[in-house]
């Protein structure tokens, strides 16, 4: 029997970053879509500014609508230790930070696929070593942030030419203890396709909340699941 999805978007970015939209025109479509949640969600990093005025437009048009809006901000893992690329001051209202795998997080900070991927090639890492540093990233994250939402996961892999069924069965289980203790969430991206039911399913067994997410840079790309609707129904 199919399972519907939850009825929302939890990663939606708007023109304070690199969406095409305003956040008013990302709710329309919500309110379109009959989504009860929305987390608006915004690239940030350590010399980003527009803050403020980011938690303050979210929280002007939360009375505006019937759909429960969250604020987000979205940050890369930097490193090993789970430090993300944030400013090192945050405004009252972020209700989420999302750390997500631009770059490949290692030991002395973040590295391009590109590089990484010719490390592998040329035998100076091994690909264990490249997925066991970007699990201690995502655990560090966890342990050093509160709701915080694992982003993507996995979606620097194809970049480096791994596969997600790579990761070992015991880092998954290990990081989604982690995630369930420090009470923190994982989202399902429409957008990179990631991460599976396999990677998914450590998670879903100890309690962590599993979010669905587009990751939309368009209005017309909010809501709309394929990949996750998939994912969530072999889950479920």
């Amino acid at each position: 029997m199919s399972v519907e999805v939850p009825k929302q978007d939890m990663h939606v970015h708007s023109t304070f970053s690199d969406g095409n939209n305003s956040i008013e025109e990302n709710i329309e479509e919500a309110e379109s879509l009959g989504l009860r949640q929305l987390t608006c969600v915004d690239h940030v990093r350590v010399d980003t500014d527009y803050l403020p005025d980011y938690v303050a437009a979210i929280e002007r048009l939360r009375p505006t609508t019937s759909v429960e809006l969250f604020c987000g901000i979205e940050a890369k893992l930097l490193n090993t230790a789970g430090d993300l690329d944030l400013p090192p001051e945050l405004p009252e209202g972020i209700d989420r930070i999302y750390a997500a795998d631009h770059q490949v997080p290692l030991a002395d900070g973040p590295h391009h696929p590109r590089e990484v991927k010719a490390a592998i090639e040329d035998g100076s890492m091994s690909p264990e070593e490249v997925i066991g540093a970007i699990i201690e990233s995502t655990a560090g994250a966890c342990e050093k942030h509160d709701d915080l939402v694992i982003a993507h996961m996995f979606s620097i892999l194809p970049k480096i030419g791994l596969d997600e069924d790579a990761v070992p069965e015991e880092a998954l289980a290990g990081l989604a203890a982690t995630a369930a203790r420090t009470g923190n969430r994982i989202e399902i991206s429409e957008r990179w396709s990631c991460p599976n039911a396999r990677s998914l399913r450590p998670f879903v067994e100890a309690g962590v909340e599993v979010l669905m997410s587009t990751d939309s840079h368009k209005r017309e790309h909010i809501g709309r699941y394929e990949f996750g609707r998939a994912v969530w129904q072999e889950l479920h």
